[in-house]
């Protein structure tokens, strides 16, 4: 939920709120919002406000910086949205401690129901050594509408599958971002595609922790260790990502 020091003066800088009607393009064929959709509205929001903030991709490349994704959580509160249903997504900055750059979301229903929410932590990288600790990656304050002394969101961690199977996956040109490499959403696709379609269709997702661990790029083929239960699909490469779904 929204922090209670949120006022109207306040919103129009520091909370991005945007009316979004549900495309084909972004379900399943069963008609529900798709994991990795819910990402990317997400994705969508910390980009707006970082661009609004002068702190964008775009500003960031020019100096060698990029942001990257560290750990992301996802959270069904009600359910999840459907083909052609008109919700609204949200967006705001936690507030940054040593480096680490939390952004909280949710998606509401028309009648103001909180469907999904979620939270992501970002870093600065140096584009040219892959890295967090150099001299050339800035630490920068995000306007935030939380309390000065709110906490880091606290992610739990993903636990190991007993049994893993193996699978490898290759990157393409086409899931790659503007910074070279394995777009954050396509890591769900990936973790998806391994249960069958008639798992998905009597098991919705309820929630989703991914771990980013090293950034993965073009051409790489990946080994994937995963499992896949009634309640669970654990999905992970080595250095590289862990990714974990929850089923209703």
């Amino acid at each position: 939920m929204l922090p209670p020091v949120f006022s109207e003066t306040l919103m129009d800088s520091l909370l991005y709120q945007k009316e979004y009607t549900i495309l084909m393009r972004d379900c399943d064929t069963f008609g529900r919002l798709k994991p990795s959709a819910i990402l990317a509205l997400f994705q969508d929001s910390s980009e707006v406000l970082t661009e609004g903030w002068g702190v964008g991709l775009d500003a960031m490349l020019e100096k060698g910086v990029g942001w990257v994704a560290a750990k992301l959580e996802v959270t069904v509160a009600a359910r999840l949205p459907r083909h052609a249903e008109t919700v609204t997504v949200r967006g705001w900055a936690a507030r940054c401690r040593a480096g680490i750059y939390p952004f909280r979301y949710d998606i509401l229903a028309a009648d103001g129901t909180e469907l999904v929410r979620g939270c992501s932590m970002w870093v600065l990288s140096d584009l040219s050594a892959h890295t967090m600790m150099s001299a050339r990656v800035p630490r920068i304050t995000l306007p935030s509408p939380e309390p000065e002394n709110a906490p880091l969101p606290r992610m739990r961690a993903i636990r190991q599958p007993e049994h893993p199977r193996q699978a490898t996956r290759r990157v393409q040109f086409s899931e790659l971002d503007l910074n070279g490499h394995l777009t954050n959403t396509r890591y769900v696709d990936w973790a998806t595609d391994l249960a069958p379609r008639a798992f998905h269709e009597s098991h919705p997702m309820t929630a989703l922790r991914i771990d980013y661990r090293r950034e993965t790029f073009a051409d790489e083929e990946l080994s994937l260790d995963w499992e896949l239960t009634e309640e669970h699909l654990f999905c992970a490469s080595k250095d590289r990502f862990a990714l974990e779904i929850t089923f209703g």
